[in-house]
């Protein structure tokens, strides 16, 4: 922990606001910033007046050009920096900071041709976002995203193209329709297993509503005899001990899985 953490920490303790807005927004530079965030958002005693003060003093430190891709500078680094805490912005549904910070944020990645770690952003949308949230008032539209690869983002991309929706029961069932949605990395297996506590989850929100969830009854059972059909099918071709142990893992775990299937 730096000496200006364990500063502000103390001051924030101590009641002393004014003198820890005066800290956060003397940094110049945006790891310095970065940690000013962090420490004012995980304490409880942090007003919203220096709440203010350090997301806008971060903001102000970000630089006016690209980035090496191996310094880890310039504007791509600002981004890479500012993606470790814009999770935490969407929790609070900080709305109005995660709108400003991705319009900065894509502006410099379009104009600066420095697109380091913009993805991440994308990526906060496709992961927190509410049915009604309109993905263009997040500064993120196609025209904004020309750069972006999709190969590992199809949920996300499906997530802009789609926008707001009318209702949370249209959204729900619109994310039960799209097969990326129950896809999740399985660290024990090491790949990618489909994600049955995400599809009950999202029926049981169905449920909650009143709605008739009856048109999923048996999803479960066929995305799991599709992903089982997958990986078995890619056994043959594995000729390292490692891929073929975490592949025979994921073969058994969807097996398992399919035993109980709904």
């Amino acid at each position: 922990m730096s000496e200006r953490t364990d500063q502000l920490k103390s001051l924030l303790q101590n009641g002393q606001i004014d003198r820890a807005i005066e800290i956060v927004q003397s940094v110049d530079d945006y790891h310095d910033g970065e940690s000013n965030v962090f420490t004012v958002l995980g304490e409880e005693k942090s007003t919203p007046e220096l709440v203010e003060a350090v997301l806008e003093s971060f903001l102000s430190t970000k630089p006016d050009h690209a980035g090496g891709r191996m310094s880890g500078g310039g504007h791509g680094g600002w981004v890479h920096s500012l993606s470790h805490f814009t999770g935490i912005l969407w929790e609070r549904r900080m709305d109005k900071w995660i709108k400003k910070f991705n319009e900065v944020s894509l502006k410099g990645a379009n104009e600066l041709g420095d697109t380091n770690c913009s993805d991440r952003l994308v990526g906060d949308f496709g992961q927190y976002a509410k049915f009604d949230d309109d993905p263009a008032e997040f500064s993120l539209t196609f025209n904004n995203l020309r750069w972006m690869d999709w190969k590992y983002a199809a949920y996300s991309k499906a997530r802009v193209e789609a926008g707001p929706f009318a209702s949370e029961e249209e959204f729900l069932r619109w994310k039960l329709h799209r097969p990326e949605t129950h896809i999740a990395f399985d660290f024990d297996a090491q790949t990618d297993l489909i994600n049955i506590k995400g599809i009950r989850a999202l029926v049981q929100k169905l449920q909650e509503l009143g709605a008739d969830t009856s048109e999923f009854n048996g999803l479960e059972r066929s995305l799991l005899t599709r992903r089982l059909g997958e990986l078995e099918e890619k056994l043959p071709a594995v000729t390292q001990d490692w891929e073929r142990e975490r592949l025979e893992k994921g073969i058994q775990k969807t097996r398992a899985a399919l035993s109980s299937a709904q």
